[in-house]
């Protein structure tokens, strides 16, 4: 006899999926496709010749790059070297002396300190342009009043050079009949054929 009740019966499932189910005898497994790796492309063999020449212009491109830069990235200039300081003490170490400018009967002390004036200031090197100012820090009393008098004056040419200089002094201190006198006595002594280099003979007659 027939069961009429509701069987009871639940067939295997998760959630009305099917399981895989084993193949049935006499048939062969399901074997998945091969995975077939992506082709390989071999490098490009560049030639020496076109390796070179891509190389140049990368470096020619490097160098116009760097150029632009240059400016910017350049080294300071090395620092010029400090003028000499040469102090009052310095230039009475090395033999110059004061000149007062009183013993304006006798020219040729004038003469001989500027003489040794001229040859202090080449032993310490002084450049043309310091010479003046260096040369009249010897200056006392009536020649240091002659010096800022000539000085001051809008009408004396500037910048003072050691020339300007000689001539000022020399107009100021040694008489035009005194610099006549020696400047015929060196024109004797030449034609004599007595060559004295005299410094402040020579000096005179310029």
């Amino acid at each position: 006899m027939a069961n009429t009740e509701g069987s009871s019966f639940t067939p295997p499932g998760d959630g009305g999926q099917q399981q895989n189910q084993p193949a049935p005898a006499g048939q062969p497994l399901a074997v998945p496709p091969p995975v077939v790796p992506p082709p390989v492309m071999p490098p490009l063999a560049i030639p020496p010749v076109a390796y070179e020449q891509m190389f140049l212009a990368m470096m020619a491109h490097y160098m116009q790059h760097m150029a632009q830069f240059m400016p910017m990235f350049q080294p300071p200039p090395p620092p010029q070297p400090q003028p000499r300081i040469v102090t009052f003490k310095m230039l009475k170490d090395n033999g110059a002396e004061e000149f007062r400018g009183d013993n304006m009967g006798e020219p040729q002390i004038a003469l001989d300190w500027l003489e040794q004036m001229d040859r202090v200031l080449k032993n310490l090197r002084v450049r043309d342009a310091d010479r003046s100012e260096l040369a009249s820090q010897m200056f006392r009393k009536g020649a240091y009043d002659w010096w800022k008098r000539i000085d001051q004056d809008p009408h004396t040419p500037k910048p003072w050079t050691w020339d300007r200089f000689d001539r000022a002094f020399t107009k100021e201190y040694v008489p035009t009949r005194y610099r006549e006198e020696r400047r015929d006595e060196f024109v004797a002594l030449k034609q004599e054929g007595i060559y004295r280099f005299d410094f402040d003979v020579i000096q005179v007659c310029l």
